[in-house]
């Protein structure tokens, strides 16, 4: 269970062990086992962490977890990442949605509709 429990928080540099925050905004980030909702922040690095939606310029990220990072570099080993938006990312990462993923079930969903449209709209004529 974790030892704090915060709303929010603002900083400019701000190390955070054993929390729970609902959002943090700060210039740098440190965090160690720790939940986050909500990250903004320049750099950032987490270890044995969760965050909800991350937006950075820097992440790195070591067994950790994440649901939305957005970041220009991202650094990530032995960590989950759902869904991630960065033109730079080095390190291991199980990556659940990427954007080449994104687009094939976009298509996918079109042509499925376009086909059932097809199919069934014949029938009713």
């Amino acid at each position: 269970m974790a030892e704090n429990v915060y709303d929010g928080y603002q900083a400019g540099h701000v190390n955070v062990d054993r929390s729970a925050l609902r959002s943090l905004a700060a210039q740098t980030a440190s965090v160690e086992r720790t939940a986050i909702q909500r990250l903004a922040t320049e750099t950032m690095t987490a270890q044995n962490s969760a965050v909800g939606v991350v937006h950075t310029s820097t992440l790195e990220m070591h067994a950790s977890a994440a649901g939305l990072v957005v970041g220009d570099y991202v650094r990530v080993e032995d960590s989950s990442v759902a869904v991630l938006l960065a033109p730079r990312v080095n390190g291991n990462v199980k990556a659940v949605i990427t954007i080449p993923a994104a687009f094939a079930f976009g298509f996918g969903y079109f042509f499925a509709r376009r086909l059932a449209g097809w199919i069934f709209g014949r029938s009713r004529s």
